[in-house]
């Protein structure tokens, strides 16, 4: 399949903290592209209890702001600036290839980099209880009858999750044109979509897959 990483990093409009820093800082804002339990969700909750924990940071607050492939925050972030130094956007590779082909009005160019914080692996993902024991079988579902294999993402169309999904396919010599992607909220909407049986597998970050991997509910066919 695909090579590569999803990257997530934390960026500011204004702000250039310094986490190795000892003095104590009062406040930090995180402003998460998505809705509860995806993969910026829990990097801005999980990155936010850390800095509690470690006595960097005072009082963390957490606001999701989820539309348009993470269009909505961006803007806001952007537009709000002058009044947002103490906020931290969770940022990932989705964001940019969105700001690239020019689906934002803003460019990823207008935010800081501050700190990277991970770099994952995509993974396509299935019920546990799915037919398709393996790549090849999807893969000859897909070539079929397309229509009949839906792929969840937790981002919008254009972006990572539906990227690597109609990639693996093209690759594979499969029509990529005929790809039946369906967009959700996040990452935890896709999956669950998944597990109700409203598609037929997930394009997901594999940490993400991995979860539900342990606990029973699903599994992985293949990672970039």
């Amino acid at each position: 399949m695909l090579q590569g990483t999803f990257k997530r990093t934390l960026i500011g409009s204004l702000l250039a903290l310094s986490f190795g820093a000892h003095a104590q800082i009062n406040e930090v804002h995180f402003l998460i592209p998505g809705g509860a339990g995806g993969g910026w969700d829990t990097t801005a909750r999980g990155t936010g209890e850390v800095l509690a924990k470690s006595g960097l940071v005072k009082t963390v607050s957490y606001q999701n702001m989820s539309a348009g492939g993470g269009a909505k925050a961006i803007a806001h972030l952007i537009e709000t600036s002058a009044q947002s130094d103490k906020t931290l956007m969770v940022n990932s590779t989705p964001i940019i290839v969105k700001s690239l082909s020019k689906e934002l009005p803003q460019s990823f160019r207008d935010l800081t980099p501050v700190a990277a914080i991970i770099a994952d692996y995509q993974a396509l993902a299935v019920h546990a209880d799915s037919p398709y024991q393996n790549w090849a079988q999807l893969l000859a579902a897909y070539e079929e009858n397309p229509a009949k294999v839906k792929i969840a993402g937790g981002s919008a169309r254009g972006s990572l999750d539906h990227l690597v999904a109609a990639l693996t396919f093209k690759n594979a010599g499969a029509d990529a044109s005929k790809l039946r992607y369906v967009a959700y909220d996040a990452g935890g909407s896709a999956m669950a979509a998944v597990l109700a049986g409203e598609t037929q597998a997930i394009s997901t970050g594999f940490g993400e897959a991995m979860e539900a991997v342990k606990s029973g509910q699903m599994r992985i066919l293949g990672v970039t």
